[in-house]
């Protein structure tokens, strides 16, 4: 009798195996047949993602409800949040409010850890003390990054995706955000650290990756509310120069937007956080529809050529 009763569990585990086996062939079409908007704007330039929205390295768990994510999402929009965030990781392992208070008041402070505690994204370790949920947290950059196609869903109806891997690209095949917005494959570099901290390699590698990706509008976004002017529009200009000589400053001049924005030609953007996120990107996506022409950059190799 009970041999009857295993070989029957054997069919029955046999028959579950099969059905889950024409389920997944059942998904790979269809993720082959239909992609998903920025994945398709990504094929029509020969690029296929294999990798895509990592959800481990985020400083919330993978499993944390829609409801609180849309909260996490609404508290990220404040510049102090993200920079309490940051002190967070650095101390994940045990931190106290005043370990918190390089940029805010503990009041405000409090507040934020009151809400993250509510969510579960951090959890209490001894009295008033608190540890992060996720660990080890090696970056604040990937929450960053979501935060930014989380924005871009959010704010603007664009389908987008996040800490992007791909195959076959000249420049390395790692891309911050990629949406397909207005029918406009737009990305995004996101730069967690203060200018001081970005290198001009970081620069050289932007302008190589837009001549990979052939996007329709290109951020570089830097989450400070320091002036772009003094390093990274310099660090532009001099890669621009270095790449298309000394016409460049004519050809494709870093101008002013508005205060602390800048672009090139209307197509490729330097934004930083100052009076916000949200309102920076809106204005950079406008000023595209309403003056953004087709910008191609030339070679470096065809402009440096003698006839």
């Amino acid at each position: 009798m009970k041999l009857q009763e295993a070989l029957r569990e054997i069919q029955s585990l046999k028959k579950s195996v099969r059905s889950l086996t024409r389920e997944i062939k059942s998904i790979k079409t269809a993720s082959i047949e239909d992609p998903s908007p920025v994945e398709r704007l990504l094929r029509m330039r020969g690029i296929r993602v294999f990798r895509k929205n990592p959800a481990d390295r985020l400083f919330f768990p993978p499993d944390l409800s829609g409801s609180y994510r849309a909260r996490f999402y609404e508290v990220m929009k404040k510049y102090s949040f993200r920079l309490v965030l940051r002190d967070m990781i650095k101390n994940q392992d045990g931190f106290r409010i005043p370990d918190l208070t390089h940029y805010c008041s503990s009041k405000v402070v409090l507040g934020y850890c009151e809400t993250l505690y509510d969510m579960g994204v951090i959890i209490k370790s001894g009295r008033a003390s608190y540890q992060t949920g996720v660990r080890p947290l090696y970056s604040f950059g990937p929450t960053l990054e979501w935060f930014i196609a989380e924005m871009f869903k959010r704010e603007f109806g664009s389908p987008a995706i996040y800490g992007v891997s791909v195959k076959k690209t000249r420049s390395g095949g790692d891309y911050d955000v990629i949406s397909e917005w207005n029918q406009r494959l737009v990305y995004a570099e996101v730069k967690s650290s203060p200018p001081k901290g970005v290198e001009q390699g970081e620069i050289s590698t932007f302008f190589s990756r837009l001549e990979d990706l052939l996007p329709h509008v290109a951020i570089l976004f830097n989450d400070t509310q320091l002036r772009m002017k003094d390093k990274l529009v310099v660090m532009f200009e001099e890669e621009l120069n270095r790449r298309y000589g000394e016409d460049s400053t004519k050809l494709y001049p870093v101008e002013r937007l508005v205060e602390e924005l800048f672009h090139i030609g209307h197509r490729i953007f330097i934004v930083n956080s100052k009076k916000g996120v949200v309102e920076n990107f809106g204005i950079c996506l406008r000023d595209y529809l309403r003056y953004g022409a087709p910008l191609i950059l030339p070679s470096p190799s065809t402009l440096n050529s003698n006839p």
